[in-house]
């Protein structure tokens, strides 16, 4: 179901899959995996603060879309109905994408 990545400071877990679809075996960071489903959801339905913390185990999602947005990326934050989610989409992204990359 996830996979371990071993970098050079600590073991990232990465998940298999994200709504049902393979996540490519090139994203090995958190920063990857996040700006993966951002894009691939892009004018799809947005991402919650829920499935970036349980289904995609990024703890500190919150620091990597800020770090994104300065990168370039436009992500919009959508406050929900219910109390305590929010859901994030991704409108644009830079011309060129370093973080995926």
């Amino acid at each position: 179901y996830l996979h371990l990545i071993a970098g050079d400071k600590e073991k990232v877990m990465i998940p298999d899959t994200f709504r049902g679809e393979a996540i490519p075996a090139y994203i090995k960071s958190k920063t990857q995996l996040v700006a993966y489903v951002l894009e691939r959801y892009m004018g799809e339905s947005p991402i919650s603060n829920w499935e970036f913390v349980a289904e995609l185990y990024c703890h500190r999602f919150g620091g990597i879309i800020h770090n994104l947005r300065q990168d370039g990326y436009d992500i919009t934050t959508l406050p929900s109905k219910k109390r305590g989610l929010v859901h994030y989409y991704c409108t644009s992204v830079p011309s060129k994408t370093s973080a995926i990359s």
